[in-house]
């Protein structure tokens, strides 16, 4: 099998043209689009899918989105609001479970690769090559490899286990504000128990209020100031603030 690394999130799953083996895999992040909607975009292009989803804490995600360049809360269709994202991730988990779609632990991944693996392969009927823990392909023999997580494109690439660590179960750190909190642990009630989940986490560290959408982190303010390159300088050294026109 071949296929992308990473997906850009705001654009249609996009196939590499290149890929000539018997099975394309596409990885991509739930966020302009929902995994019923990638599923139709792919069929309508002739692919037979077998759609997989894997979950995590969504509180761990959100912690982690709030520290990465890509998770910005914006108010745009390529950069929506993190709390749309989730609703999409939270309604595309309810489908997956209604239809009887394999539903993968990222957890589990960290506890027990092999075991966890092996039983996902069953549950797609793929079969199983020793490849997927051992990593014997270079990541240049990948048709779509330019995006991808940071701590694997950082590490050794001698396998699958030397790329994971465990520890990140047990280390659920970061700021959340509160109202976000309550919001993800009201929301995912059913989420989190039906995935082990705790339905409350202690050990995050509390903001005040909740972290409103911004059109300050939106992508498309900062394409609309370089076509403006005078009014970007300002807004750079902070002389300006630049505010869209009403519609």
């Amino acid at each position: 099998m071949n296929g992308t690394l990473d997906g850009d999130t705001d654009l249609i799953p996009l196939v590499p043209a290149n890929v000539r083996t018997p099975f394309v895999w596409y990885k991509t992040t739930i966020s302009c689009f929902s995994l019923a909607e990638q599923i139709a975009l792919l069929e309508d292009e002739g692919y037979r899918v077998k759609p997989l989803l894997v979950v995590r804490d969504v509180r761990a995600v959100w912690s982690s989105l709030m520290k990465k360049p890509y998770g910005r809360n914006g108010v745009t269709a390529e950069d929506p609001p993190l709390r749309l994202r989730f609703r999409r991730f939270y309604r595309s988990w309810q489908d997956a479970v209604a239809q009887g779609i394999p539903v993968f632990r990222f957890e589990d991944l960290l506890a027990h690769p092999e075991t966890s693996l092996k039983a996902l392969c069953q549950a797609l009927q793929l079969p199983w090559q020793q490849a997927m823990l051992d990593w014997s392909k270079p990541m240049e023999q990948i048709a779509d490899h330019r995006h991808g997580n940071a701590r694997f494109m950082g590490s050794d690439k001698q396998g699958l286990e030397a790329a994971l660590d465990p520890g990140v179960v047990s280390r659920i750190r970061g700021e959340i504000h509160t109202e976000d909190l309550t919001w993800l642990e009201e929301t995912f009630r059913d989420y989190n128990a039906s995935l082990d989940y705790p339905p409350h986490l202690e050990n995050l560290e509390l903001l005040p209020g909740r972290n409103l959408p911004s059109w300050e982190v939106s992508r498309r303010l900062h394409w609309r100031l370089r076509q403006k390159p005078l009014r970007y300088i300002f807004c750079k050294l902070g002389l300006s603030r630049y505010q869209p026109r009403p519609q």
